[in-house]
């Protein structure tokens, strides 16, 4: 990777428009470091020890998603809001031009008439006079599990390098050009950056000195704590993950998980009246409304309670396995699964002590419990093997399976840890 340098220039004002037309481009040399071991970005390692949290660089990586995959769930995203808008929904979709957002953008959203980016370009080009225009799509992955999958295996090389999250990363999609995004400006960000440029080019201007200019094929970094802005050219199409970095993202993922967990005790069973004002003479403080009093008794004993740490560590083991990847997609179907059938293990199982009989597992971002004796069916489980669910599950012959182990591999191919194979019998998943 490189490191890429500009002479200081002055920095653009602190807008809170989606984004602003970008401007040419500069003139300024740049100073390229060599690439770091002479090797890309997808193995992680020499980026780790020598980027990760230190300073912005650009280099050359596999993006883990293809163009026509990441323009395909931009257009799902985009059919529903095509109707209108719509609030508090995952996919969000967000259209801006020169003039800022457009609530509403209708049908400058592509739609059955562009089945692909060029064709959506040409058409929403013309359409807007060739003025500048970006499409956002936040959180698009979780919706199919195809393409969560790669993204979370590529960054999960990482993570086992540098460390896992312990909060959400925030996945988005951005296609757009002629057009620079101030977002990172308002404030000190609390999220480092990965940004894959899948095609186009993206050029990032951090602290106002600094510029990492990305084209196709290559993945920009900025650390967090640093402001910038996002400049989109040449029809560019990206995937940006953004990191929590902040301490104070944690303690918040604690709080709500607190407040979550309180909304389902007693004090959730109150019913807020409306309460006279206390007269202001006489002697003492004002006393506090009673069921303002019951709940902040039950957010304070939740934070010494076993209820609130056993839910953050099974979050903690589900964040792991997703790769802090979220939202994660829904299982499966179950299947039905006989003596005879064939499966084969193709997923890790993320395993932590939940207490002292008893484990958590969890696969690609869903956790459950299990006791000790599943271990025992995990090591007939071993990874990329093919093997009987009569061999997994203790039967003998083609009896019927134990019914708790039968279980526990229906919950596994639910999750996606098991594929189903064809069958002595001819079965098939």
């Amino acid at each position: 990777m490189r490191s890429v340098t500009e002479s200081p220039t002055a920095r653009a004002s602190t807008g809170r428009s989606l984004a602003q037309p970008s401007g040419a481009r500069s003139s300024t040399t740049r100073s390229e470091a060599s690439p770091v071991d002479g090797a890309p970005v997808d193995g992680w390692t020499g980026f780790a020890e020598r980027w990760w949290n230190v300073a912005p660089t650009v280099g050359p990586a596999t993006p883990p998603l293809a163009v026509s995959d990441a323009y395909r769930m931009i257009a799902e995203a985009s059919a529903p809001f095509r109707a209108g808008t719509r609030f508090h929904v995952l996919p969000d979709v967000r259209f801006g031009t020169a003039a800022g957002r457009i609530r509403a953008p209708g049908d400058l959203l592509p739609g059955a008439a562009d089945p692909d980016p060029d064709s959506y370009r040409e058409r929403v080009g013309a359409e807007l006079a060739g003025q500048g225009w970006l499409l956002a799509v936040e959180q698009p992955l979780f919706g199919n599990f195809a393409d969560w999958l790669r993204v979370r295996d590529s960054i999960d090389r990482l993570w086992r390098r540098v460390g896992f999250p312990v909060v959400p990363v925030g996945a988005e999609l951005v296609f757009g050009t002629g057009m620079t995004r101030i977002d990172g400006l308002t404030r000190d960000s609390r999220h480092a950056v990965l940004a894959w440029v899948l095609r186009g080019r993206l050029e990032v201007r951090v602290d106002g000195a600094v510029r990492c200019r990305a084209g196709a094929g290559e993945l920009a970094y900025w650390p967090a704590g640093l402001r910038y802005t996002e400049t989109f050219a040449d029809d560019c199409l990206a995937l940006l993950l953004r990191v929590p970095s902040d301490s104070r993202l944690a303690v918040g993922a604690v709080h709500d998980t607190a407040v979550e967990l309180a909304g389902d005790g007693p004090a959730a069973d109150d019913v807020v009246p409306y309460l006279p004002v206390p007269p202001s003479e006489g002697p003492g403080p004002v006393p506090m409304a009673d069921p303002l009093a019951r709940a902040a008794t039950a957010i304070a004993g939740l934070s010494a309670a076993a209820d609130l740490t056993r839910t953050l560590r099974v979050r903690w083991a589900a964040r792991v396995s997703a790769g802090a990847l979220e939202p994660v997609p829904p299982p499966r179907e179950p299947v039905q699964l006989s003596a005879g059938t064939r499966v084969r293990r193709v997923a890790e199982v993320v395993r932590i002590r939940a207490a002292r009989s008893g484990w958590i597992w969890a696969v690609h971002g869903h956790a459950f419990a299990v006791r000790g004796a599943a271990w025992a069916l995990l090591r007939r489980l071993p990874l990329g093997t093919p093997v009987r669910v009569a061999d997994v599950c203790g039967s003998a012959g083609d009896s019927a399976p134990d019914p708790g182990g039968l279980a526990l591999l229906t919950t596994l191919y639910r999750l996606r840890a098991i594929e189903v194979l064809a069958g002595p019998a001819g079965e098939k998943s």
